[in-house]
């Protein structure tokens, strides 16, 4: 570790000069006081969190959040990785303290040149490629300077406890940081900056980092459009959780209510801006599961805010219209005119483009708000397979950085609300064309380039190039999604473009482990994978690194590799554990044991939720457990 950096001269703050009144916002105007913070007064955000909420918001939020009191958490090694990780993917670094009573020295104790530098207090600073080159380290598997885009849209936010309101900084801070009192006044709109108003939250994140935040979710709220509990929904709303919450199975509070044919529900989550198309894991729209179950009066309602008839369920290839429970509901489907759902989504997106227009104050507003719309574009042309689309907007994309001398806003690495990339969403729709595209077209554009050096590579070739082992919010590499969704041509042209299917997500399973066999409890194959498990096995043999043997792993899996220590055993079924594991796997077993009307929660409720064959194999303690604290739930057959 060097030697710790000194705090430099602030080139934003004049000695003598009076310091800068607090701004104090209820935790509805935190975003857009950031966004001041930021963007106006050029300073990065100095919260005092005075009821704990600013904290429990922003720890849901795209980025790290760190203790800065922990010092784990302020390990130098750590910090590089971290802030490398904010800048490269434009999200924020948050560091809590118990108390500033030192003012930025609590935080330059930690400045290491090279590693958490100095220059972390100033934004133009830190862009500065002599600053942000000095962090990378190729030899331990980060990226070359010429391949390193860091993002402006990165944001450092330092939070401080305050319970009880009377927390006074050394004058100092204000050189350095915007100060924002958060709760101060509780239910008040605060003084300056504290209007925050109608707008939400999340939406003034999104703004600020350019591109949609990971959702403060909750999966309650799911729960309770299940319920039809519309207080207990308003409640969650009312605290900050989104209204588009989802569960494992990317079911919405709105989805599980269709579902239901809770139509109070319904319209008033539509009334909220509820996403009327929101599919879930397997492409199932809530019209789709309402007209399942023959909820026709739900239909209409859907249909009158814009839901699209025409989505397709992607395991089975069915619109709502073919799964129609009764003809009446189908009537309802086929009477709609179609036109007026083009009118109606047109309509939405309107909307919402004004209200994102409508905090425009500054360039690096109006930038980020590109970013995030032309990350939207990629995004939906990758999930549709619009292979030409695609390279015609990265090429576009290309050539103005070029022409201008300027990073491109976006390149392919560009990733949508829940951290996946391009090249991931391409392998989860099996759209191998986009595979080939972001895995090939780089290797060969600057072939006649006779005017880049050695080492040197066009803005075309970085804004092409895909990290095939990139991962999503969740540690799911572009493999891993392949073989959960049995993609054979992705997997395999991942792999030979150097894809890792040892790299495991948050739920510790890898390519190889999803590609195993699924059991029941008397160790019978439930679900037979080993049509996607021999191109592993394939390219295993191939690469002669064994990660298959002559032993077994589950069902006609591989043996370990020598000297690999084996998996633990699996927990005995209906302990806690086993439980979880379960929950864990929910997205594979629902398809299995669901069909058509599959059971939705089973028999628990709240945390006792599971579903398919795995909570067949549960024993009666495990039932048990599952039925929660509410009491054993009624089992719906439903989409």
């Amino acid at each position: 570790m060097g030697a710790a950096a000194s705090v430099p001269p602030s080139p934003l703050f004049v000695d003598g000069e009076e310091a800068p009144r607090d701004t104090v916002v209820n935790l509805k105007g935190l975003p857009d006081a950031i966004d001041n913070a930021v963007y106006t007064d050029e300073k990065w955000p100095l919260i005092i969190d005075t009821d704990g909420d600013a904290s429990r918001f922003l720890k849901y939020q795209r980025g790290s959040f760190l203790l800065g009191f922990n010092p784990m958490d302020m390990e130098a090694e750590k910090l590089r990785q971290l802030l490398i990780g904010a800048l490269s993917n434009g999200s924020n670094m948050t560091i809590k303290y118990r108390t500033f009573e030192n003012g930025v020295d609590d935080l330059a104790k930690y400045f290491v040149p090279g590693s958490f530098p100095a220059e972390i207090l100033n934004k133009p600073s830190l862009q500065d490629e002599a600053v942000w080159s000095t962090l990378l380290r190729p030899e331990k598997g980060d990226k070359k300077p010429h391949e390193f885009i860091p993002m402006e849209s990165f944001c450092l936010i330092i939070i401080v406890e305050d319970e009880d309101g009377n927390l006074v900084l050394p004058e100092e801070v204000h050189k350095w940081f915007s100060v924002i009192r958060v709760g101060a006044k509780k239910g008040g709109a605060g003084g300056e900056g504290g209007g925050g108003g109608g707008e939400g939250a999340e939406d003034g994140v999104a703004a600020m980092f350019g591109a949609k935040e990971v959702k403060k979710n909750s999966k309650d709220l799911v729960e309770y459009g299940f319920d039809g509990e519309l207080d207990e929904i308003k409640a969650l709303v009312d605290k900050g959780f989104h209204i588009d919450s989802e569960d494992g199975r990317e079911h919405t509070a709105l989805s599980e209510a269709a579902a239901q044919g809770h139509n109070h529900v319904i319209e008033w989550l539509l009334q909220q801006g509820a996403d009327p198309n929101f599919c879930n894991d397997q492409g199932r729209s809530p019209m789709y599961r309402a007209a399942f179950n023959g909820h026709s009066g739900t239909i209409a309602l859907l249909l009158e805010s814009g839901a699209d008839r025409e989505l397709i369920d992607r395991s089975t290839g069915e619109r709502p219209f073919d799964c129609a429970k009764d003809d009446e509901t189908r009537k309802v489907i086929d009477e709609w005119d179609y036109a007026k759902t083009t009118v109606l989504l047109e309509k939405r997106k309107a909307e919402i483009q004004r209200k994102l227009e409508e905090r425009i104050r500054t360039a690096a507003d109006r930038e980020a708000l590109a970013r995030m719309l032309i990350t939207k574009e990629l995004c939906d042309k990758a999930e549709k397979g619009d292979v030409e689309g695609l390279k015609s907007q990265l090429l576009e994309l290309a050539f103005e950085a070029e022409s201008t001398s300027k990073r491109p806003l976006v390149t392919s690495e560009a990733r949508n609300e829940r951290g996946q990339t391009l090249l991931s969403l391409a392998c989860q729709y099996n759209h191998i064309e986009v595979v080939k595209l972001l895995c090939d077209h780089h290797k060969t554009c600057d072939e006649d380039d006779f005017s880049l050096g050695p080492g040197e590579h066009s803005w075309e070739y970085r804004v092409f190039k895909a990290n095939v082992n990139s991962k999503d919010s969740k540690g799911w590499n572009c493999a891993a999604i392949a073989t959960f969704h049995e993609n054979k041509a992705c997997l395999k042209y991942l792999l030979n473009n150097g894809a890792d299917p040892t790299i495991k997500n948050s739920y510790r399973k890898s390519a190889i482990d999803l590609a195993q066999d699924e059991l029941d409890a008397a160790l019978n194959v439930v679900v037979d994978h080993s049509e996607i498990r021999s191109v592993l096995e394939d390219w295993d043999n191939g690469n002669g690194s064994k990660l298959f043997g002559t032993g077994k792993v589950g069902v006609g899996g591989g043996g370990l590799a020598e000297g690999v220590a084996p998996e633990e055993p699996l927990p005995k079924d209906g302990t806690a554990m086993a439980m979880q594991l379960e929950i864990g796997k929910e997205g594979t077993v629902e398809k299995v044991a669901g069909g058509k009307g599959g059971g939705k929660k089973g028999k628990g409720k709240g945390k006792g939720k599971g579903s398919g064959a795995l909570k067949k194999r549960a024993t009666a303690v495990g039932k048990a457990a599952l039925a929660g604290k509410k009491g054993v739930k009624k089992g719906a057959a439903k989409k």
